[in-house]
């Protein structure tokens, strides 16, 4: 893992600095930018990851929004080491985290019929949609993922989305939720959607932070009793 560092300047530049062992490796200047004052943030950068201006952007609001943690934290103020990459359903950390994630609602919906589940190998191929899985310090700590709709273009869902107990309070879940945001408006989504529930106090907290609202129902959660759906919609 190596670190990178972003200085928004207060000019119409800025910079990406991309660090390893106390050493810059790279760096490149974009002449874009909008800047009205200096600010900076650094992120870890998987070691065969190659950070963009979007990137540090994304992160840089990330610190603004939510403060520093490991997904994103003050230059030269080093936070644990997180990563969020790409993972398929197939990968047996990412399964055990599902795991704990079933055997969670089911503690919190006893009740027969109360839950669905539904995330296939085809909702996560290129151009559909993606699976992520956070790893802090080299542990598994939560996953997410969303899946285009079929019937509501440039919509996404949001599926899976799950912090370990351990791991919480550090806003892993925000992390987790913003990534999978930029992936899915890369590829034209500008309306996100999920399903949630009342005993979820968590996730719908983290979903208002986000800027999801109530919305329709749809689909398999028309008249579920214990479904919350939610919708955020991106200029």
């Amino acid at each position: 893992m190596k670190v990178a560092y972003f200085q928004d300047l207060p000019s119409t530049s800025t910079a990406i600095t991309v660090w390893e062992n106390g050493a810059a490796l790279q760096s490149f200047v974009r002449a874009d930018g909008d800047a009205q004052a200096a600010e900076s943030v650094a992120w870890w950068v998987a070691d065969r990851h190659q950070p963009t201006a979007a990137e540090a952007l994304g992160r840089l609001t990330f610190l603004r929004i939510h403060g520093s943690s490991a997904y994103a934290f003050p230059a030269m103020q080093p936070r644990a080491q997180l990563s969020i990459d790409r993972v398929w359903l197939d990968d047996v950390d990412v399964q055990f985290l599902i795991a704990q994630l079933n055997a969670d609602l089911y503690q919190r919906y006893p009740e027969p019929g109360a839950l669905i589940f539904s995330l296939d190998p085809a909702d996560v191929v290129d151009g559909v949609g993606a699976l992520l899985m956070a790893v802090r310090d080299g542990r598994p700590i939560g996953c997410g993922a969303f899946r285009l709709t079929d019937d509501q273009p440039g919509t996404a869902e949001i599926k899976r989305m799950y912090v370990a107990p351990s791991a919480r309070g550090a806003k892993t879940g925000a992390a987790l939720l913003a990534e999978l945001e930029a992936r899915a408006v890369g590829l034209g989504v500008r309306r996100f959607i999920l399903e949630t529930g009342p005993r979820q106090p968590e996730a719908l907290a983290l979903y208002g932070r986000a800027g999801y609202v109530e919305c329709e129902p749809w689909g398999e959660f028309i008249g579920k009793d214990f479904s919350i759906c939610m919708e955020r919609v991106v200029e």
